[in-house]
């Protein structure tokens, strides 16, 4: 990049910049944007310090002391910066009262995106949206790997194979080797999650089901192979409703080794769910569990796999596969890919969904760095062609 690119002299600031999917993603920009400018936004330097450690490359990326749920420190962090894309990565999400970073955002007329993964959280941004527009903000929100990646490659076969018309359904099946190395922050939202009753779309009926139950058999190509994967209230679910107007969609999610499918599944049906909507608590329990994680995650590996299934009308079946070996680098990817679109050809101001058309205005572009790095990415391939085992299937009668 040279001096006169019109990325040269922004600056972004990530908050909870230090953690895995915050430097992942700083990690992921620079690699590809060299002179743009990153500050790393938490509340301790100590995970500054934690960050470059693990990410070297990061040694020149500044800390701005932050506090994503407080808006007197937000402000003071976007009133004194000169920011011009601020990038909300620090989860988990669940749980939160306000979309504080969003909020102040707004404020301060500096566009935003995040990497929201909660439902509620989507929604009550969304709700932003005239606020945004009134500002002048152009905001993302649900702009990481899953949801996020998902949801364009989602729209993609929407777009380009439906003919404008409504698809009859879509399914989302997500696949992580342990926790995918992501760090603790992955292992409380899915303690969330398995306190939340899942929305589903059926037939143009909304159903609501218990958390990880409906057990799908998924292949996810040669790499992983058939993986089972589970229910889980996903932001996807409730946003590709409201824009592709599916009358079936829902969302899944699976580990590897099986028991911690099992496990969660336990944990989802016997703790009250009064325990898993306290955050408190729940990271207790997943300061207590993490090590024995760790262990698992040291065999198990951090590969994560993606498929996305679109029925047409006719019947048809689409699908696109994505594969990458480490989830922290996909996941980098993804949310750079998102940033740079942000930053080089932003939507009108207002609050969007990654699956808007507006959203990501040149998809040939955010896939090629999206995928940086996978090991597969089709995209609206017909489904019998992405398996392990080139086979001509339908979507079963699964929610």
């Amino acid at each position: 990049m040279t001096a006169g690119s019109p990325m040269a002299s922004k600056h972004v600031l990530i908050l909870g910049g230090t953690g895995r999917v915050g430097s992942s993603t700083a990690a992921s920009l620079l690699r590809t944007h060299p002179d743009i400018r990153i500050s790393l936004g938490s509340r301790g330097m100590e995970s500054h310090g934690a960050a470059v450690l693990r990410r070297p490359e990061l040694r020149d990326c500044p800390w701005i002391g932050c506090d994503a749920r407080d808006a007197h420190s937000l402000d003071k962090a976007l009133s004194s910066s000169g920011v011009d894309l601020v990038v909300h990565a620090a989860g988990p999400f669940q749980g939160d009262a306000a979309c504080s970073p969003l909020e102040a955002a707004i404020r301060h007329g500096v566009p935003y995106m995040d990497v929201c993964d909660d439902a509620t959280y989507a929604q009550r941004a969304k709700r932003l949206e005239p606020a945004a527009r009134a500002a002048g903000v152009p905001a993302l929100s649900t702009a990481g790997i899953f949801p996020g990646l998902s949801n364009v490659m989602a729209a993609d076969m929407v777009t380009r194979h439906a003919g404008g018309r409504a698809p009859a359904r879509v399914l989302y099946s997500y696949y992580t080797a342990g926790t995918g190395g992501a760090g603790p922050t992955i292992l409380e939202t899915t303690f969330l999650l398995a306190g939340q009753d899942v929305v589903v779309y059926r037939d143009g009926k909304q159903l609501t089901v218990p958390a990880i139950s409906n057990r799908r058999p998924v292949d996810f190509g040669t790499t992983i192979g058939t993986k089972s994967v589970y229910l889980y209230n996903l932001p996807e679910t409730h946003t590709g409703r409201a824009v592709f107007q599916a009358p079936s969609i829902s969302a899944r999610f699976g580990i590897d080794p099986g028991v911690f499918n099992v496990a969660m599944i336990l944990v989802a049906r016997l703790l009250p769910k009064r325990w898993l909507e306290d955050r408190a608590l729940v990271q207790t329990l997943a300061k207590l569990t993490a090590p024995l994680v760790a262990l698992v995650d040291r065999f198990a590996g951090d590969r994560v796999g993606m498929l996305i299934e679109v029925e047409l009308e006719d019947g048809k079946v689409l699908a696109s596969l994505y594969v990458h070996d480490h989830l922290a680098e996909g996941m980098g990817a993804a949310v750079a890919a998102f940033a740079a679109s942000m930053l080089k050809n932003p939507p009108p101001p207002g609050v969007w969904y990654p699956e808007e058309a507006c959203s990501v205005p040149d998809r040939s572009a955010f896939f090629s760095a999206a995928s940086e790095g996978a090991r597969t990415f089709q995209l609206g391939r017909a489904a019998w062609e992405i398996g392990s085992t080139p086979r001509r299937f339908g979507m079963g009668i699964y929610l």
